[in-house]
């Protein structure tokens, strides 16, 4: 018969306005360490990794304030930070929903 595993202390709840902060960061609130067993993540290490990115989630009014902006950054952003491109010719898909007249700076890792 296999040991029993130890209980798992319960997952420390996020609050809803933190967890969609983090996710429009890109920040995971979970982690997998085996494929049976997810790990929440504590508010501590999400918020950690918030301050790293610059985001400022010191009260829960500032938390409310930067899910504001970022959720305005991403409404009025034309094209993800980063696009890339084939050197066949073709227009990366991204480039196709830009409004007409939209004029572009290419910035090539070549110079």
């Amino acid at each position: 018969m296999p040991a029993a595993r130890p209980a798992e202390p319960p997952a420390e709840d996020l609050p809803e306005d933190l967890t969609r902060l983090a996710a429009l960061h890109g920040v995971a609130t979970s982690y997998r360490p085996a494929p049976d067993r997810t790990v929440a993540a504590s508010a501590t290490a999400v918020t950690s990794a918030l301050a790293a990115l610059g985001v400022d989630t010191g009260t829960p009014h500032a938390v409310r304030a930067a899910l504001a902006a970022r959720e305005a950054e991403l409404r009025e952003r034309l094209l993800p930070p980063t696009v890339v491109a084939r050197s066949d010719g073709t227009a990366p898909p991204a480039l196709a929903a830009l409004p007409e007249g939209t004029r572009l700076r290419v910035d090539t890792e070549g110079g």
